[in-house]
């Protein structure tokens, strides 16, 4: 009888230790379809992210929101010539909205004649001598701010630096070739791909970039800047088109 209850008893410590491993092992191989699992859900989280991400999108938007103001005839491509064909580089001078409207900002101030919101800078020539300019009411100009004139008849694009600054009058590094009757405010930009590196005005815009060009469409509505960019992920190449019209603004202006 004691045989009898001991066989039983190691027997049943056998399947105990047996149920044991064969719980561990199922616990392992469950681990392991779970791991192999997530894994899974992970590449294809991060493939989704870089089918889907932003960045390009966002730094091409960055692009075309300066190009929008941007004067025509400042456009220069790759060997400093005008653009006419595709180039990897671009300086240009765009109007300076913000020292112009306000740019959209509350406290900026906002002269007003009647109902009709006026520029933050006279823009109004009066008359003009040598490198002088004159202006009825002179307001919100600085010095050495650069600004671009509006000439009859139409110059070559020529940017200007105000030197000084009197009462009515403007003053600055060089005389216009024809006579001024619009004075507004612009701001250079240089877009360049270096490195494999997007700059903006000397300052890193994008990482990573494996090509970068502009490129000008003419139409008969006008001219179409064509922007491609790709930049590298940790998965693929991902490439993103985009573009603006470019109008001319002076026209639009008056």
């Amino acid at each position: 009888m004691h045989k009898i209850l001991h066989y039983f008893r190691s027997t049943q410590r056998a399947f105990s230790l047996f149920e044991v491993v064969v719980s561990i092992v199922i616990l392992g191989v469950i681990g392991i379809i779970c791991s192999s699992m997530l894994l899974h859900m992970s590449k294809n989280l991060t493939y989704t992210r870089s089918l889907n991400d932003p960045n390009a999108h966002i730094i091409l938007a960055k692009i075309e929101n300066l190009l929008q103001y941007a004067i025509i005839e400042s456009l220069i491509g790759d060997g400093g010539v005008p653009l006419s064909v595709a180039s990897s580089s671009l300086m240009f001078a765009a109007i300076d909205e913000q020292s112009l409207l306000g740019g959209g900002y509350k406290n900026a101030p906002s002269p007003m004649q009647g109902d009709t919101l006026l520029p933050l800078v006279s823009i109004n020539i009066q008359s003009h001598h040598d490198t002088s300019l004159y202006f009825t009411t002179l307001r919100g100009w600085q010095l050495q701010q650069q600004l671009y004139l509006v000439t009859q008849p139409k110059e070559i694009f020529t940017p200007y630096t105000i030197t000084r600054i009197h009462t009515q009058t403007l003053v600055l590094d060089k005389a216009p070739q024809h006579t001024p009757y619009l004075a507004l405010p612009i701001q250079s930009h240089s877009i360049e791909l270096r490195d494999n590196i997007l700059w903006l005005d000397k300052a890193p815009l994008a990482f990573d970039v494996l090509s970068f060009s502009i490129k000008p469409l003419s139409f008969s509505q006008g001219i179409f800047i064509e922007l491609h960019l790709c930049v590298a992920t940790s998965l693929k190449e991902h490439c993103e088109s985009g573009g603006v019209w470019l109008d001319e603004i002076v026209e639009n202006m008056l």
